[in-house]
């Protein structure tokens, strides 16, 4: 609870060749030698997450990757990692050591992270053992190319430098809920009796918007489905804003004064997250499928199905019922998702609290682009339960019809 979720944090990703310099890099900025480095080629083998709080930029994540000429089977499996890292990269360093190949592999990378709009500065490192001209480079892909030597801390100033001028300022959504409430709003939180979530702790998602509620000094009053209608009495039933989880909604409908705003904790993730239309246009999928469809499932984290808000079996079942039959209904957990997804009729998304908003859209870019209809667990939820809109006038304020 001390620090940003990671998932809130700018994301800022190293690319470069095995022993380029990318973990003393990473060191080097953090001041702290958090990345192991060491002269044997491919000493990470994985994507490695370090946060980090930079003066002037604030709190960001600092992800270190395989080389991108690793080779062999093993080496192949390394950078399809390391290209997954792509999909939540808001800002990518790439640095540039092949000479004797005129940066060919690093022109790729390059080239793939532009072709994203994902801004890149370019670093020559170790400039304390070697001399680069990068003005023919700077003239060819027109970015920020910093000479410095991570090992000697030389000219890192530099590279802080381009990272606060090029750095998006605007990565994710200024706020889950406070355009919704104003200083002094009472808002209620309504759970089940039963957490999903360990003791002495809440789901992220509730955690977040409580973080948010506070943040824009709304009053905030946690109860449960069944201490929920006491509350409202002593409220005299107008609070200004009523939050819940999507598994109770039946039994705050039933006391819940129609003219009281109400939305799900789901729904205004899937706004934060994701984009809220698209998501709802999505739904409009669900009533057209046929058994035997293909469907995908794609959830952020692999604990999702014992510890989300939303069963991924409660979805199942009901995507079954709906279409009259059985659907052909596959899972993704974690970072894969597929290429193509092309083969789909409905594409399904947790609301990807521990994900960074870069990498939910790219989600749904990538489904866009092949013309698969993408939703949200919130917006199925609500969907199933005949209560869209009900949870999301409060959202458009009358915008949408």
């Amino acid at each position: 609870m001390q620090s940003s979720p990671q998932s809130g944090r700018l994301h800022i990703a190293i690319f470069g060749c095995r022993n380029s310099g990318k973990s003393s890099l990473i060191n080097a900025l953090t001041g702290q030698a958090t990345a192991l480095v060491d002269a044997e080629p491919g000493t990470t083998t994985e994507p490695v997450y370090q946060p980090f709080a930079m003066d002037r930029v604030g709190e960001v994540v600092l992800v270190d990757t395989s080389g991108i000429d690793d080779d062999g089977d093993l080496g192949r499996f390394r950078v399809h990692k390391t290209r997954q890292v792509l999909d939540e990269t808001d800002l990518g360093i790439v640095i540039f050591s092949q000479e004797e190949a005129c940066f060919r592999l690093e022109k790729e990378w390059y080239r793939e992270l532009a072709a994203r709009n994902i801004p890149v500065i370019g670093v020559i490192n170790k400039v304390d053992e070697r001399y680069v001209d990068i003005d023919p480079l700077e003239m060819e892909l027109n970015i920020p190319i910093v000479k410095l030597s991570a090992k000697k801390k030389f000219n890192l100033g530099s590279l802080k430098d381009a990272i606060r001028v090029f750095a998006p300022a605007e990565f994710e959504r200024a706020s889950i809920v406070g355009d919704l409430v104003q200083a002094g709003d009472t808002v209620l939180l309504v759970t089940p009796e039963t957490l999903p979530a360990p003791k002495y702790r809440l789901v992220a998602s509730q955690q977040q918007i409580l973080r948010d509620l506070l943040d824009h000094h709304a009053m905030v009053i946690s109860v449960t489905d069944a201490e929920l209608p006491a509350m409202l009495a002593k409220l005299n039933g107008r609070p200004d804003l009523v939050i819940i989880d999507s598994q109770v909604y039946d039994q705050v409908d039933a006391v819940l004064p129609k003219e009281v705003p109400l939305t799900t904790f789901a729904i205004l993730m899937a706004r934060f997250k994701g984009d809220l239309d698209r998501f709802l246009d999505g739904a409009k999928a669900i009533e057209s499928l046929k058994p035997g469809d293909k469907v995908l499932l794609s959830e952020a984290c692999i604990q999702h199905p014992h510890n989300g808000e939303i069963d991924r079996e409660f979805v199942k079942r009901r995507l079954h019922e709906t279409a009259g039959g059985e659907l052909a209904i596959t899972a993704a957990v974690g970072p894969e998702f597929p290429e193509n997804v092309g083969e789909y009729r409905l594409v399904v998304h947790c609301g990807g609290c521990i994900f960074n908003r870069k990498q939910l859209m790219m989600r749904l870019l990538r489904s866009g682009e092949q013309g698969v209809p993408i939703t949200n667990y919130g917006i199925a939820y609500a969907y199933f339960n005949g209560m869209l809109p009900r949870v999301t006038d409060v959202l458009y304020a009358g915008e949408r019809p």
